[in-house]
C-alpha cells in the first residue's frame, strides 16, 4: 500500500480492548466472543458481526481520560479522529471524511438511544452532548446507508447512562472536576429502577477560560432517560436532552503566528478584523425530545418506533458577519425484526424506514463588535430525507453469516431569500437513490471468524454545504458516491485478541471545502478519491483476574491506522491534483496503552498517540507537524458500607509538552492553518454515589 505498511510489522498489536462491560466495577476480561453490538441490528456478538464496528464503554468514556471530552476516547479507535479546535468546537472524521467538514459534524450519520440525532439538513450537534452522559459508543467505519441513509463516512451509535427496568436499587451520584487553564465542572445523576420503571436525571456543567485568547467556554447539559415496561410485551421510553452552550473562536494562525505566539487568537488583517475584535464565538441552544415504542408481538417477531421533535438556535459572531440561525427538526424511525426460520438455515429479516424534516430559518448580519449590525441575508431553508430499508440475514452451514441490505434514499431541499425581491422559492431535489450491501462471515473455530463485504456509499450535501457562510445558494453541489470493498479477521488466542481491517473506497463527486480571503467558506465538487487503508486492534491481558487477586487487570493495547488516499481526476481550480494524497488524513496513526486495576481500588491508564505528518493543502505543498501525545490518569476507586463509592483520579495530558495543533483548518486561505493545543495540564475530580 505505501511504506507506512512497515509500521505494522513493528506494531502488529491493536486495540481490541473498546468493549462493554456491565459494570464499572468489573475488569477487563470481556472476550470478544461476548460482546455484543447492536450495528446494522443483528444483536451478536462481535465475533459474528461481518461488519468493522468498534466500541466505547463508560471506562472508555469516563475514566481513561480526565478530560470531559468525547475527543480521547474517540482517537483511540483506528480510522477515528476526532478534533477539538477550541474547547466544544467537535470535528468528526471516519475513514478521510473531514476533508469537507471546516467545523461540526458532517457525513457521519448519528443515532442517540436509537433516535435519529443528524437532523433531516445533516446537521449533527454532536457538542450538545456530555460525555459524562454517554455509557456506550458503537462506531460503524465505512458506508452503512443499506440501513441507516446517505453518508459515506460511518454511523455512530450513542446510548446513555440509564438504570433497567426491574433493578431494586436507587442510586444518586454527584461529581466534581477541576483542571489546568480554568477547566470546572460538576455532575448530579439520581436512577432509580423499581418495579416496571426506570428513571435517569442527569445535570451537568462544564467551564473553560481556555488556552488560547478567546478561547472560553461553558455548558450546561440536562438530561432524561425514562423507561416503562407497560406490559410483557411493550416498552416506552422518553428521551430528553437540553443543552445551552457557548464557545469562544479564536480562528486559524499562520505558521509565523503560530510560531511566534500560539496562544493568540486570530489578529486583524488589511481586509478584516480580528477574532477579538468581532468578540468571535458560537452560542448554541438545543433541545431534544424523543419517544421510543418497543413491542413484541411473539418470541420471534418485534418492532420498535421511535418519534422526535428538536430545536436549536444558533449564534455565531463571525469576522465577516453575525448569523442567527434556528432549527426545527421532526422524524422518526421504525425497524421490525423478524426471526422467519429458526431451524434448519436460521433467517432473520430486519425492514423499516426513516423520515426526517427540518426547517431552518438563517439570517446574517454585518458584526459590529460582537454586535448584529445590518441585515445582508434572510434565508429559509426546508430539508426532507426519506429512507426504507430491509435486510436478510442467514446462518449456513460450516459457520457461515450471510448478510444482504439494501435501502431507498430520498433527499429535497427548498431555499427562499427573502432579503431580494422578487422572493422565489429554490426547490433542489435528488434523484432516489438505492443503496445496496452484502457481506459474508465465516467462524474459524470458536475464536476467530472472517469477514467481508461490499457497499455502497451515498451522501447528498449537507445545509451548510448549499448555503454555507459565503451566503450564497449552490443548486448545483452534487452528492458524494462510492464504493467499499473491505474484509477483515478478529478473534482471541488465549489471552491476545486481535481484529484486524482491509478496504478500499472510491469516492466520486467529492465534495470540498474553498474560502475567500475573510474566511468565509464554499463548497464544489472537485473529483474522485481512491481510499486505501487498513486497520488494526489488538490487545494482551496480561493477568487472569481472580476473587482474591491483586492484580485484577494489567492489558496492553494498540491501535493502528495506517491510509494511501489519493486523489483521481481531481480540480484545483486550473490545476490538476490527481495522485496527490488526500487533506488532511494522515498516513500513520499509532495509539498505545496500557491499563492496570487492582482490587483495593487503585487503578491507572497510560495512553500514547502518534500521529504522522499529513497534506493541509490539496497542492501537498504544506505539512502538519508529527504529533506525540502522552496522557497518564491514576485513580482511586473504593466501596464503603456496601452503599457508598467514593473516587478520585488525577489526570496528565500532553505529558511531552509537545507543541501541535488540536485540529487544522485546511486548504485555509492566506496559510491559517494552526489551531494550537494546550501545553502539558492536568485534570482531576472527584465523585460520591450512593445506592439505597
Amino acid at each position: 500500500m505505501n511504506k507506512s505498511l512497515s509500521v505494522l510489522l513493528l506494531f502488529p498489536i491493536a486495540v481490541a480492548a473498546q468493549q462493554p462491560q456491565p459494570s464499572r466495577l468489573e475488569t477487563d476480561t470481556v472476550q470478544l466472543a461476548e460482546v455484543t453490538v447492536r450495528g446494522y441490528e443483528t444483536n451478536r456478538s462481535l465475533m459474528e458481526t461481518a461488519a468493522s464496528i468498534n466500541t466505547l464503554n463508560v471506562r472508555d468514556l469516563n475514566q481513561r481520560f480526565g478530560q470531559p471530552t468525547l475527543v480521547p476516547a474517540f482517537n483511540t479507535l483506528p480510522g477515528v479522529r476526532m478534533d477539538e479546535r477550541s474547547p466544544g468546537s467537535y470535528r468528526l472524521s471516519i475513514r478521510g471524511s473531514l476533508i469537507r467538514s471546516p467545523f461540526g459534524v458532517r457525513n457521519v450519520k448519528i443515532y442517540w438511544n436509537e433516535l435519529p440525532l443528524t437532523d433531516a439538513g445533516g446537521t449533527t450537534y454532536l457538542n450538545a452532548l456530555d460525555v459524562r452522559s454517554v455509557g456506550r459508543v458503537e462506531v460503524i467505519k465505512g458506508p452503512s446507508g443499506s440501513l441507516y441513509g446517505a453518508g459515506t463516512g460511518g454511523t455512530v451509535l450513542l446510548g446513555g447512562q440509564s438504570s433497567s427496568t426491574g433493578q431494586q436499587a436507587s442510586r444518586a451520584e454527584v461529581g466534581v472536576t477541576m483542571g489546568s487553564y480554568g477547566l470546572a465542572g460538576q455532575t448530579y445523576t439520581i436512577q432509580t429502577g423499581k418495579n416496571n420503571a426506570a428513571i435517569s436525571l442527569s445535570y451537568g456543567h462544564l467551564q473553560s477560560g481556555g488556552y488560547r485568547e478567546n478561547s472560553r467556554m461553558y455548558r450546561d447539559n440536562l438530561n432524561l432517560n425514562a423507561t416503562f415496561a407497560v406490559n410483557p410485551k411493550q416498552t416506552i421510553s422518553i428521551i430528553g436532552l437540553y443543552s445551552d452552550l457557548m464557545y469562544q473562536t479564536p480562528g486559524g494562525l499562520t505558521q509565523a503566528q503560530y510560531l511566534a505566539n500560539r496562544r493568540q487568537a486570530r489578529p486583524a488583517t488589511r481586509v478584516s478584523p480580528g477574532s477579538v475584535d468581532q468578540r468571535a464565538a458560537i452560542y448554541q441552544k438545543t433541545g431534544y425530545l424523543g419517544f421510543s415504542h418497543q413491542y413484541r408481538w411473539n418470541d420471534r417477531i418485534e418492532n420498535t418506533t421511535v418519534v422526535y421533535g428538536s430545536l436549536t438556535d444558533f449564534a455565531n459572531p463571525f469576522i465577516t458577519n453575525y448569523e442567527k440561525r434556528a432549527d426545527q427538526g421532526i422524524g422518526g424511525r421504525t425497524v421490525t425484526r423478524w426471526q422467519m426460520i429458526e431451524a434448519g438455515v436460521p433467517t432473520k429479516l430486519v425492514f423499516g424506514g426513516e423520515w426526517q424534516n427540518n426547517f431552518t430559518v438563517n439570517r446574517n448580519y454585518g458584526n459590529r463588535a460582537g454586535q448584529p449590525d445590518t441585515l445582508q441575508a434572510d434565508d429559509e431553508l426546508r430539508a426532507t430525507q426519506s429512507v426504507i430499508f430491509a435486510q436478510l440475514e442467514a446462518t449456513l452451514p460450516l459457520g457461515i453469516i450471510a448478510t444482504a441490505g439494501i435501502s431507498r434514499n430520498e433527499v429535497a431541499y427548498q431555499f427562499t431569500r427573502f432579503s431580494v425581491q422578487p422572493v422565489v422559492a429554490q426547490p433542489r431535489g435528488f434523484e432516489p437513490v438505492w443503496l445496496p450491501r452484502v457481506a459474508l462471515l465465516k467462524k474459524l473455530g470458536e475464536n476467530v471468524s472472517a469477514f467481508a463485504s461490499v457497499s455502497t456509499g451515498y451522501s447528498t450535501p449537507t445545509i451548510q454545504e448549499v448555503r454555507p457562510s459565503e451566503g450564497t445558494f449552490n443548486p448545483t453541489l452534487e452528492p458524494e458516491r462510492g464504493t467499499n470493498l473491505e474484509a477483515g479477521v478478529r478473534g482471541r488466542l488465549s489471552r491476545f485478541q486481535f481484529d484486524l481491517t482491509a478496504y478500499q473506497f472510491r469516492l466520486r463527486q467529492t465534495i470540498v471545502r474553498r474560502s475567500v480571503e475573510s474566511g468565509a467558506e464554499y463548497f464544489i465538487n472537485a473529483g474522485a478519491t481512491n481510499q486505501k487503508g487498513l486497520e488494526a486492534q489488538v490487545s494482551y491481558q496480561f493477568v487472569v483476574p481472580k476473587p482474591d487477586q491483586f492484580w485484577q487487570t494489567v492489558r496492553l493495547w494498540n491501535s493502528t491506522t495506517l491510509t494511501n488516499y489519493r486523489f483521481r481526476n481531481y480540480q484545483q481550480g486550473d490545476v490538476n491534483v490527481s495522485g496527490n494524497r488526500v487533506t488532511g488524513v494522515p498516513p500513520t496513526v499509532v495509539v498505545t496503552g496500557l491499563d492496570a486495576e487492582t482490587k483495593v481500588g487503585l487503578y491507572a491508564h497510560l495512553t500514547h498517540q502518534f500521529i504522522d505528518q499529513f497534506p493541509l493543502d490539496d497542492a501537498n505543498t504544506v505539512k502538519s507537524d508529527v504529533a506525540r501525545m502522552l496522557n497518564a490518569t491514576i485513580g482511586y476507586r473504593k466501596t464503603l458500607a456496601n452503599r457508598w463509592t467514593l473516587e478520585a483520579f488525577l489526570s496528565g495530558d500532553n505529558l511531552l509538552d509537545q507543541t501541535y495543533s488540536l485540529g487544522y483548518d485546511l486548504n485555509a486561505f492566506g496559510g491559517r492553518y494552526y489551531n494550537a493545543a494546550p501545553g502539558r495540564n492536568l485534570t482531576g475530580g472527584v465523585k460520591l454515589a450512593v445506592r439505597w
